[in-house]
């Protein structure tokens, strides 16, 4: 069993991985804790230059679409290197 990523797709797909449970963890936080965690205001720093845009068009509901939106994204492109290269 091989615990490190050798290739880059792998390490691609790790990222892409990390990112969408770290956005499901700033949704989390973002319903529950709002401003009052630090971790919040960290990840809020992080994501909101690429959730901005997003929020623009999307109405504000109490779980933010534009957090939703960006998970599909990234699973989407996930499957399809996937696809493309295994």
């Amino acid at each position: 069993m091989d615990y490190f990523i050798s290739d880059p797709i792998g390490l691609i797909l790790a990222f892409i991985n990390v990112s969408t449970v770290v956005i499901l963890i700033y949704m989390f936080l973002e319903v529950a804790a709002g401003d009052r965690s630090k971790l919040y205001r960290t990840l809020d720093r992080i994501f909101k230059p690429v959730l901005t845009p997003l929020r623009r068009i999307l109405p504000a509901w109490r779980i933010d679409p534009a957090s939703i939106i960006l998970i599909a994204v990234f699973q989407l492109i996930a499957f399809a290197i996937k696809r493309v290269y295994r």
